[in-house]
Order: structure tokens, then C-alpha cells, then sequence
């Protein structure tokens, strides 16, 4: 998680909170309510706002009316990247001597940052960049989730529901408090649970991809790159989760042919069944197909978080897609069995 101070004396009184994770925004706005208003006067002094539905000067009202309970109050912005022009004279005007008893929240998934708006939040908040880690750290918080749900959850079956959902990690907090329900207080989750509650509402996930991928399949790679993303996949998590894959088939690459299958599955840490599969998709790849693997994957990170969006969001999304059917025609096209094709 990125963070940067702002300038000036509003640095703990104005915050912008940005990425696509939703349970990673909730965990740091969580975290400033709970450090501004005690529990006995969240339902008074915590409010939610919009900027697509609510103007910033109803907004900026609020925030200098002192809280009915507490010494604090904590206004939630949604949706920053609406902010307009003359809602940036108010809140500049606002800042030049803000009340002490208010904490404005920003948020939104990501800022036009070539925008004086997103520029000026950028300076003046204290900011919050969070991201959805790749694949491992999607599993380590599944098992979290698990544990404070009071479920049983091995890594290898962690695993195996990052696979199946990706690394969106609400989603995960979702699902799991369905396997709960399915399998009960203190239950085991394996994959027969998996397999009864979590995949029919999802018959293919990200891991999907790869096998198209080794075999140089572009045409159904990008068909099955597509029907993701009408699935709700997020393109930063895909490529996190794609990124994650391919160090495992670079790890079991490493792998001699005359490795014995425990060994493969201590270091891949998987299921049985998935570093067969890992094993036999690692010999379709060289050693240069995985390495410009990497030099792609990485590229697409930068272009999808570095790239502005635009202020229609169909538009932003069009975008994002391209960027992966760049990235999906160029891990498709590495080697010698897609030269020869």
C-alpha cells in the first residue's frame, strides 16, 4: 500500500483514499473512523456522501456543523473522480481554514491525474494508494478471512479459491462467508465445498488462461480474456494473478524431469493434482518464453496503473481491455510453436 503526506496543516483532516480493491478501501477507512469516532457515536457522527449525487458545497456544510456526539466527525466521499471545477474553488477555499472537529474521505478507484482536481487532491490529502497483491498474498488473506470466520482452511485449498475467484479480495470475504454457512462453525472448506458452493456461480477462472497461453491458442485465449472481464474480473487483479502463475511455471520449470513429486509439491505448494498441471504446462514454455513473459506482464501493470482514466467509465474499461488484449495476443505469440505457426 502507497502512502503520501500532504502539505499543509489539513494533513490528518483530509484523505483520499484510491484503487479498485473495495475491501482494501474499507480496511483504511475503517481504520480512520475507528482512529476519529468512538463506536458508541458511529451512527451520528460517520456520514456517507457521493459526489455524482450530492454537490460539494452541501458537503463542505456538513463538515462545519459540529458532530452531535463526540469530538469528531468523519465524512465519506465517494466517487472524487466527479469532482468539477467550481467544486475545487470550494474545497480550496475550505482548506484555507478547515474545521478541526471534521475528516473528509475522498475515494475512488483511480483520479484523472493530467486533471487540476485530481492534482490538487494529490497535494493537499493524505494519501492512500491500495492494490490488490498478486495471487499470494490473495491467498494468505483468504486464510485470514477464514480463521476470523472460525473455519478451517489449508493453504493448498486457499489456493484453490484464489484460482477460482481471483484476488479480489471482497469477493474472497463474500464467498468464504458462504462456504461458513455451508459447512458450519469450525467446518473444513476443501474442495468438494469449493467445487458445491463457489464454482457453478463461476465455471473458469483466471488459471483458465494458461492453457491457451502454452499452447499458443491466441484466438481462444482472447475469447476466454473477454468472457472474464463480462465477469466482473478485474484487469490490475488479472494481471497480478497471470504474474503469479508464471512464476509457478517458472518454478516448476526449475524442476529436473527426474524430480520426485513430493519435492514439486514442497515448492510449489499446491495440490496434487494442480502441479501436474503446472508441470506439464512448464515444459511447453523456454526459459526465453517465460522471461518475455515477465517484460509483458510487467509493461501491462504500468500501463493499467499509470494510464488516466478517462471520465467515462466505459470508455476507461474499453481501455483496460485493450491493454490486456495486448498483453494476452503477446504472451500467445511467444515461442517457437507460435514462430512456426
Amino acid at each position: 500500500m502507497a502512502t503520501r503526506k500532504a502539505r499543509g496543516p489539513s494533513r490528518d483532516l483530509v484523505y483520499l483514499l484510491l484503487g479498485a480493491d473495495t475491501y482494501l478501501r474499507e480496511e483504511r477507512r475503517e481504520a480512520i473512523i475507528l482512529e476519529n469516532v468512538p463506536a458508541e457515536a458511529r451512527d451520528f457522527a460517520v456520514a456517507r456522501f457521493s459526489l455524482e449525487r450530492t454537490r460539494l458545497g452541501e458537503i463542505l456544510a456538513h463538515a462545519e456543523t459540529r458532530p452531535m456526539l463526540g469530538e469528531r466527525q468523519v465524512l465519506v466521499v465517494s466517487d472524487a473522480d466527479c469532482m468539477r471545477e467550481e467544486d475545487l474553488e470550494l474545497l480550496e477555499k475550505y482548506l484555507e481554514a478547515p474545521a478541526d472537529f471534521s475528516v473528509l474521505v475522498f475515494e475512488a478507484e483511480a483520479v484523472d491525474r493530467r486533471t487540476r482536481a485530481a492534482k490538487f487532491l494529490l497535494d493537499h490529502c493524505r494519501v492512500f494508494e491500495v492494490e490488490s497483491d498478486d495471487g499470494s498474498r490473495a491467498v494468505q488473506m483468504a486464510q485470514r478471512f477464514a480463521r476470523d470466520l472460525g473455519i478451517e482452511l489449508t493453504p493448498a485449498t486457499a489456493e484453490e479459491l484464489v484460482m477460482a475467484l481471483g484476488n479480489d479480495l471482497a469477493r474472497l470475504r463474500t464467498e468464504l462467508a458462504k462456504l461458513r454457512a455451508y459447512v458450519g462453525p469450525g467446518g473444513r472448506v476443501s474442495s468438494a465445498e469449493i467445487a458445491a458452493v463457489v464454482v457453478p456461480a463461476r465455471k473458469f477462472g483466471v488459471f483458465d488462461l494458461v492453457e491457451p497461453l502454452a499452447e499458443h491458442r491466441r484466438e481462444d485465449a482472447l475469447r476466454l480474456l473477454r468472457t472474464l472481464l463480462e465477469h466482473g474480473e478485474n484487469p490490475v487483479g488479472m494481471v497480478g494473478l497471470l504474474a503469479w502463475l508464471y512464476r509457478q511455471l517458472m518454478l516448476a520449470q526449475s524442476l529436473g524431469p527426474d524430480a520426485p513429486p513430493w519435492k514439486a509439491r514442497q515448492l510449489l505448494r499446491a495440490p496434487p493434482e494442480r502441479v501436474e498441471t503446472l508441470l506439464r504446462q512448464a515444459r511447453r514454455f523456454s526459459p526465453d518464453d517465460l522471461r518475455a513473459a515477465f517484460s509483458a506482464l510487467l509493461e501491462a501493470d504500468v500501463a493499467l496503473k499509470s494510464s488516466p482514466p478517462d471520465a467515462n467509465a466505459g470508455i476507461a474499461a474499453k481501455h483496460a481491455t485493450l491493454i490486456l488484449e495486448v498483453l494476452v495476443a503477446k504472451l500467445a505469440g511467444s515461442g517457437q510453436a507460435a514462430a512456426a505457426k
